[in-house]
């Protein structure tokens, strides 16, 4: 195994082995209503350019492995418009289909001894759709170191970010620094969801602790592994339905083993109950997108510190997140406040109560607007 690692570039051998990314893309996106629908969800939603969520993740992993080395793992009522958007890009026969949501659990686990199936072996990193990054030569960095780490360990690896501020918004990773066990790659002590600002603050000032990107690798073999020793009931329902599998993937095996299997995050079922996980340290800018106040932060700004996507006028108005998709949005005397109009809906609300859209989401739901979420 060889290894020059220099501040733009990383040249490296890992045993032939050869090297995978799937992108998680099967979400909903609830948070970023109106812009984001359940028949086009936020991969879908346009950033800082004409590219799509989706199409920009895809473009940087392409940096890093072949076109024909890239899958996408979305929901099968996903199909037709993620086709569409990739037909020119990857092959259509790289989009895994899952028959419903269930976290990325079962994401990961079915994306997994499917590819076995196909490919044997070689290394996975799973990367999830909506993640909004501009320095793409670190990210092609940490990526590749933690191929390489967890090629080293045999385990599974994570990439955490060096966070830049106390956010309250994110989950934390806790690395011991005195363990580093391959170029920046580091044994995980332990998870931390979402603290409050004061304990976030704690994290920034110790630089222990990591943001958490959601990107894990390991070998195809090791993600087997673990998801048999942590979550025996979605190992085993999904591993007796692929087994099933006779050239048409999503049948009514996979959907029954859905049935049988719960909700869970592979971080929850699987990566928070070893001893034995590492994370990479990765030196770049990284945003979820979890919100329409995270969306905004990739808008253009004005002199009020208003962030605007589309067409806007307004009269004192300051600090305000302001989207518009084929209509003019005008306002007076409006201060923190996010507002989001397309053709068929909009919404207004103040900054701090952006974390209640996935409630007025479910209310659309309960009073007959199904149709608009």
């Amino acid at each position: 195994m060889t290894c020059v690692i220099s501040e733009y570039t990383i040249i490296w051998s890992v045993n032939n082995v050869e090297k995978y990314i799937v992108i998680m893309a099967g979400g909903t996106g609830s948070r970023l209503w109106p812009l984001s629908r359940e028949n086009k969800p936020k991969q879908f939603i346009s950033v800082k350019g004409n590219q799509c969520m989706l199409i920009q993740s895809i473009e940087r992993v392409r940096k890093i492995i072949s076109a024909e080395n890239c899958f996408i793992i979305t929901n099968k009522n996903l199909f037709d418009i993620t086709k569409k958007t990739v037909k020119d890009i990857i092959p259509i026969s790289n989009i895994i289909l899952e028959p419903e949501r269930k976290n990325t659990a079962a994401c990961i686990i079915y994306a997994s001894l499917l590819l076995k199936e196909r490919i044997g072996t070689g290394l996975l990193c799973f990367v999830p759709a909506d993640g909004y990054i501009k320095n793409h030569i670190n990210y092609k960095l940490a990526i590749e170191q933690a191929y390489l780490a967890a090629e080293n360990t045999n385990g599974l690896v994570i990439i955490g970010i060096d966070p830049s501020y106390p956010a309250t918004g994110y989950g934390y990773i806790q690395i011991n620094p005195d363990e580093e066990i391959s170029e920046n790659a580091f044994r995980v002590n332990h998870f931390i969801e979402k603290p409050d600002l004061d304990t976030a603050k704690g994290f920034i000032s110790s630089g222990d602790y990591l943001w958490n990107s959601g990107i894990v690798l390991g070998s195809i073999d090791a993600i087997i592994d673990s998801t048999k020793a942590f979550l025996p009931n979605h190992f085993r329902e999904i591993s007796d339905a692929v087994k099933q599998i006779d050239g048409q993937e999503l049948n009514a095996s996979i959907a029954e083993a859905y049935d049988k299997i719960s909700d869970i995050s592979f971080d929850k079922g699987v990566l928070e109950k070893s001893d034995c996980i590492h994370a990479v340290k990765g030196y770049f800018d990284w945003d979820d997108i979890g919100s329409l106040d995270a969306l905004s932060k990739t808008f253009l700004s004005d002199a009020a510190g208003n962030s605007i996507q589309g067409d806007f006028l307004g009269i004192d108005t300051s600090k305000s997140a302001i989207y518009s998709d084929g209509v003019l949005v005008t306002t007076i005397g409006v201060e923190n406040m996010i507002i989001a109009a397309t053709k068929d809906a909009i919404l207004i609300c103040p900054k701090d109560r952006i974390q209640d859209i996935k409630m007025l989401v479910e209310k659309l739901k309960i009073n007959g607007f199904e149709s608009l979420t």
